[in-house]
This record gives C-alpha cells, sequence and structure tokens, in this order.
C-alpha cells in the first residue's frame, strides 16, 4: 500500500490533527490565564468546567462518529479490571525508578509536573481536576492512540504507534533522562494497551486512573500546605 496513495485524505486528518491539538490546549490555558486574573474562583471554576465539557464533547463526538471509540452500553468487562491495573502499575513502576533517578541527580520532579503543581496550588481544585483527570487523558489518547496511528498512518498503524508515543513523550517535555525513562515508558504502556486490544477506551481508562490518583495525592497536599501550612 502507498503511503501517498490517500494523500488528500491523511492531509484532511493532519488538518483534524492540528484542531484536535489545538482544542486540548484551549481549557489548560484559560485555567492559566484566569488563575492569573483577580475573577472569583467560583466563576473562574465554572468558566473551566465549560469549556472543558465542551472540547471533550467535541472529541467523543469526533471519536464516537470516525469510529476511534465504539460506544457500548457495558463499556467494561471484568476481564479488563486485570489489564487495567496491569498497565498501571507498569506504569508505576517506571515512575518509582525514574523518581529515583531523579533524585540522584538531585531533582525533587519533573518540568512538566512542576507546572501542574503550581497549576494545581494556584486554581480551583476543581478546575484543575478537569484538566488533569478528564481534558488530558481522553485528549491526549484520542489524538496520540487514536488518530495518529489508525487515520493519519492508517495502513502503517505500527509506525503511526510509534509517532504517537514521540508525541505524547515531547508533549510532556522531558528535560533530562530520568523524565525522558517515566514519560517515555508511561507512553509506551499506554500506546501498547491501546495497539494490543485495538480499544482506545482502555488506554484512555488507564491513563485516567493514573492520573486520578495522582491529582488526589496532590489536591491532600495542596490542602494540608492551605490549611495546615505543613
Amino acid at each position: 500500500m502507498n503511503f501517498f496513495k490517500d494523500f488528500r485524505k491523511r492531509l484532511a486528518w493532519f488538518g483534524i490533527l492540528l484542531v484536535a491539538i489545538f482544542l486540548s490546549q484551549i481549557p489548560m490555558q484559560t485555567l492559566a490565564l484566569l488563575a492569573l486574573s483577580q475573577i472569583d474562583p467560583i466563576w473562574s471554576t465554572l468558566i473551566v468546567a465549560l469549556i472543558s465539557i465542551l472540547v471533550i464533547t467535541i472529541f467523543l463526538y469526533g471519536a464516537h462518529k470516525s469510529k476511534l471509540l465504539v460506544f457500548k452500553p457495558k463499556l467494561l468487562t471484568i476481564t479488563d479490571v486485570p489489564r487495567i491495573v496491569l498497565s498501571y502499575l507498569t506504569i508505576f513502576v517506571g515512575n518509582l525508578v525514574g523518581g529515583i533517578w531523579l533524585q540522584l541527580i538531585n531533582q525533587t520532579t519533573t518540568s512538566n509536573q512542576q507546572i501542574i503543581n503550581n497549576l494545581v496550588s494556584e486554581s480551583t481544585l476543581i478546575g484543575s481536576f478537569f484538566i488533569i483527570v478528564l481534558i488530558a487523558p481522553i485528549c491526549e489518547e484520542i489524538i496520540c492512540r487514536g488518530i495518529i496511528p489508525t487515520k493519519l498512518f492508517q495502513g502503517y498503524e505500527k509506525l503511526g504507534y510509534v509517532i504517537g508515543w514521540f508525541l505524547f513523550l515531547l508533549a510532556h517535555m522531558p528535560s533530562n533522562l530520568p523524565s525522558f525513562l517515566i514519560y517515555g515508558w508511561m507512553s509506551a504502556v499506554l500506546t501498547w494497551t491501546a495497539y494490543r486490544t485495538r480499544r482506545l477506551e482502555l488506554s484512555i481508562l488507564v491513563h485516567m486512573v493514573l492520573n486520578s490518583i495522582s491529582f488526589i495525592l496532590l489536591a491532600l497536599v495542596t490542602i494540608l500546605l492551605k490549611n495546615v501550612g505543613i
């Protein structure tokens, strides 16, 4: 199969990819701008929530119409749980090794994680929840494990999954070898989950579980720092 045979179709999907990347950044940029303003936190949360819901709706609708995602009455089965748990634990081990490596080079966290930490501490927790737990997993997985490998590189899916893996890695701004390990390994596990099962919803769920646990821990630390002063 000639890669350029369906050039117009691939070009159209490349345009969709660019639009998707742009849309995925709007909620976080909005949250960051509102954090710098003097707007009431309630209004800030409401604005971010509405924008996030709109973006998520666009992504899920588009993914459904293009058959990237097939919505079923039963999204998960009991046999999916071990795979999700195993994928999470595998990513956790990579994060643990990367974290120890960071300590050995006198670094406390990755550049990407520091941005998230600052965002959570300077904005509302509900707004941060939408970005970290919903927007990031849904948008990043649809882009990196959906559009790129199965649409833009249709017929060359293996190459597409590698490119999606690399784009995900770059999006998390690795600034040293430990951060490259952390996000490269995370991307590899999510990519393998989507590729092996051919079910994008599973990589989204694994990503959501990972981010949910991280968000809960980060939120608890933020609350303690603000209210207890430890």
